[in-house]
């Protein structure tokens, strides 16, 4: 997980990096937890279709980028598709 100053609140981009990295359930929950109370927007470009994404809503790459669900699940089924 990354260092940061107690003092200065992370961005959501780098909490989402920790979160699709961390394995332990328990360090992914308080991470959610952080990312929903974090002080950026409520929002987020899927990396995948490049549209608005809730981040309340939205999922998390391997790369640690917001997507949505369905557009996730679309490269999953198809690999060779314009949003890999």
């Amino acid at each position: 997980m990354s260092q940061h100053s107690h003092n200065s609140p992370r961005e959501w981009r780098e909490i989402a990096r920790d979160l699709a990295r961390e394995p332990d359930g328990l360090k992914r929950r308080a991470l959610m937890e952080e990312l929903n109370k974090s002080s950026d927007s409520n929002s987020a470009t899927c990396a995948i279709c490049n549209k608005l994404c809730e981040l309340t809503n939205c999922k998390i790459d391997e790369q640690g980028r917001p997507v949505h669900e369905n557009c996730y699940a679309m490269k999953l089924k198809n690999p060779g598709n314009r949003y890999s």
